[in-house]
């Protein structure tokens, strides 16, 4: 019988390429696996809060960092504040008090405050400083009740100069004796209503706090006031001073190190929700961003990612908090355009979808390419070994010379166990015949002894007295369980001591349980009993 090794040779090629194929991709699968688990393969969005978390680390650092800094300069401020007050009040002779009502006065006390003020908002990260006291120049006029005088300066530019400062309240030619010209919207007078909760900040029991952003009067820039109370210490409220911090100005003074895009940093106090106007906003060093305005809504969507909604646009951010004051928890977001955020998944998943391709085609080819160049030599060789006939000659494939040794081996154990099965099945043959005909001889004695058992039983039955047989049958389902079991160990042919060894029973309870089967059954001995079971056993089968 020849063989055709041309469907071999299919079934070969497939099954290698399919075992190569496997072991590739499972490597390949292993590999990627271990990439993802140690951190150097991750999805878009792991990426995404990954470079956001450290984002918002920093940037809430830098909150941190700054507000510190600001407040410890801000008592510092006070405490400069306080003495000069109260030595110009005691050279003049005068008391707080007395500051009501008195220009002159109040003249000497914001030109001995405008240098240092000055001097303090140089050297701070701020847009402006302030030294607000509780007292008026002329308490006649209408609007005194909410008039206060003090000193307010403020910087043109992010420069620390003292030619940047111009002064935004106070005294006009105290300002223009030390070079700083007013304002365009220059007062000689603070308006505390733009300050809702004074009346409580006069009470003085704080350290420093941060007011609600406010619109500043005739100019369209929102700020907040970093305040200190300045206190006698004789418990005197003078007034208030801190510095002035504006959106432009905090825009400018802390834009972030980032490579995301449109990166959008707010600072905005601790709620539910975010109300862009109550808060400050910066972006990156190296791009714009995306102001938003209006309330925005937040919602969760997974790996720590927060959908921030806005009417106009949407963004993807992480939040965190920072202390501000003792009492004012402020919220941190960096986020990012949801629509950068969605291109960046699209393009993410398209180099995946490629990256998958070129991967496998590159898997397919290879285990194409090794699969070929491993089975041609010996599928030549079998060719060979088929047109040859296994004659002796030999071949360059190693696997095949050997296989033609193993084969020549075999040979000749096949010649010889077959020779030996022949011999086995002539003699298997011999002794079917003798169980054949000792199978016939049994078969025949059996019905001897089947028809011999039928006569007996019959006669047996006309032996018994139906009446008794009729009674012992209906008297059976009185047994209890342990009587029955005693029973059938009887017709099984177990003997009286069996009994006892089996059911591990005393002589005296075997003797019982006898005693009220035979009494129940109406039978009058062990071979009245058995005689009528087996009678039972055999109608039965």
């Amino acid at each position: 019988m020849q063989l055709s090794f041309k469907s071999k040779e299919r079934s070969m090629k497939r099954k290698l390429f399919v075992y190569m194929f496997f072991l590739v991709t499972t490597i390949s699968i292993t590999l990627l696996m271990g990439l993802f688990l140690f951190g150097r393969l991750g999805t878009t969005e792991q990426d995404f809060h990954k470079k956001l978390s450290i984002q918002s680390e920093y940037f809430t650092k830098n909150m941190e960092n700054y507000w510190d800094d600001l407040a410890s300069m801000n008592i510092a401020l006070a405490d400069n504040m306080e003495a000069i007050l109260e030595t110009t009040l005691a050279n003049q002779g005068l008391t707080f008090q007395q500051l009501q009502d008195n220009p002159n006065a109040i003249y000497s006390l914001e030109n001995d405050m405008i240098q240092p003020l000055g001097q303090y908002l140089e050297r701070s990260n701020c847009s402006g400083a302030y030294v607000q006291l509780d007292t008026t120049i002329n308490s006649t006029l209408d609007n005194a009740q909410t008039q206060r005088s003090g000193v307010y300066l403020q910087k043109t530019t992010m420069s620390y100069s003292k030619e940047d400062l111009i002064l935004y309240r106070g005294i006009a030619n105290i300002g223009k004796k030390h070079g700083i010209m007013p304002h365009r919207k220059w007062r000689q007078e603070f308006d505390i209503t733009l300050v809702p909760d004074y009346e409580e900040l006069k009470k003085g029991n704080f350290d420093y706090s941060l007011s609600n952003i406010i619109q500043l009067p005739y100019t369209g820039e929102r700020i907040a006031l970093l305040r200190v109370p300045l206190v006698g210490k004789d418990g005197t409220f003078y007034g208030l001073c801190g510095f002035e911090i504006s959106q432009s100005w905090f825009k400018f003074a802390h834009p972030q190190p980032s490579t995301l895009n449109h990166l959008t940093c707010l600072l905005v106090p601790d709620s539910d929700s975010i109300i862009t106007n109550e808060g400050f906003s910066t972006g990156s060093q190296n791009g714009f961003y995306y102001m938003p305005n209006g309330d925005l809504s937040i919602k969760p969507i997974g790996n720590n990612l927060l959908r921030i909604i806005s009417k106009n646009r949407n963004y993807i951010g992480v939040k965190n908090t920072v202390k501000i004051s003792k009492n004012q928890t402020y919220s941190t977001y960096v986020m990012i355009l949801d629509s950068d955020y969605n291109r960046a998944i699209v393009k993410s998943n398209i180099e995946l979808f490629f990256f998958t391709i070129v991967l496998l085609l590159f898997v397919f080819l290879g285990c194409s390419f090794f699969s070929q160049r491993y089975l041609s030599p010996i599928l030549k060789g079998l060719e060979q070994l088929r047109k040859d006939n296994k004659n002796s000659m030999r071949y360059d494939v190693q696997e095949i010379d050997d296989l033609l040794d193993f084969l020549s081996s075999k040979d000749y154990e096949v010649e010889n166990k077959m020779l030996t099965l022949e011999l086995e099945m002539q003699e298997n043959r011999k002794k079917l015949e003798q169980i054949e005909n000792e199978h016939e001889l049994i078969q025949r004695e059996y019905d001897k002894a089947r028809v011999e058992v039928e006569r007996l039983a019959k006669k047996r039955e006309a032996d018994v007295d139906e009446e008794e047989y009729k009674r012992f049958l209906e008297c059976l389902a009185t047994l209890t369980r342990k009587e029955k079991e005693i029973l059938n160990l009887y017709v099984k042919g177990y003997s009286s001591k069996d009994i006892l060894e089996t059911l591990n029973i005393t002589d005296n309870t075997l003797k019982y349980h006898n005693r009220n089967i035979y009494s129940k059954l109406g039978v009058k001995s062990r071979k009245q009993l058995l005689m009528y079971m087996t009678l039972l056993n055999n109608k039965r089968s």
